[in-house]
């Protein structure tokens, strides 16, 4: 069933513009306060290093913990970012299938490359005990099968916009014969 004219030029209602202002709200703090965790842990990265250097002491494993503090942080950001971009600026409601698909692979995509640098950065600390791989190898397994769901998500929903654009196609053909 298409909208006509009528219902798209309709205001919304002022419950929906409140409720959708609170919302718009409610994102941006989520954002802010996810930024400034985010901004905390590289504070935090930095802070322990700095450390590690001034007390004159072998600093290798703090800088790689600091590295895996660093990527979750960026991690976050990306998060906070996504929520802005998505949520406020775009004011996205996710009607195409398109959109759904871009929003759902470019947040899937931050989760992937956090959990593949995590891995990294474990694989690195442990490099000398390969008994304690086995954590960063189901990371690295959690992430290749997180990348392949993600193609098979994005090849069905191509299929899927495919199949509804030719049948939306075949019903404006229909209309006017």
């Amino acid at each position: 069933m298409q909208k006509g004219h009528d219902d798209e030029d309709k205001p919304a209602p002022w419950e929906f513009r409140i409720f959708n202002l609170g919302s718009k709200a409610l994102y941006i703090v989520a954002a802010f306060v996810l930024l400034l965790l985010a901004l905390a842990m590289v504070g935090m990265a930095i802070w322990s290093v700095t450390g590690e250097v001034w007390g004159g002491k072998p600093f290798l494993a703090q800088l790689l913990d600091s590295i895996g503090l660093i990527i979750i942080a960026v991690a976050v950001f990306d998060v906070a970012k996504f929520l802005l971009e998505e949520q406020v600026v775009r004011d996205r409601q996710l009607s195409r299938i398109a959109e759904a698909r871009r929003s759902l692979t470019v947040f899937l995509t931050i989760i992937i490359i956090a959990v593949s640098l995590e891995a990294l950065v474990i694989v690195f600390q442990h490099k000398g005990q390969p008994y304690m791989l086995f954590y960063p190898s189901a990371l690295l397994a959690v992430a290749v099968f997180a990348v392949i769901g993600l193609g098979i998500f994005q090849w069905l929903t191509r299929q899927g916009e495919e199949i509804r654009e030719d049948s939306q196609d075949e019903g404006a053909q229909d209309e006017r014969q």
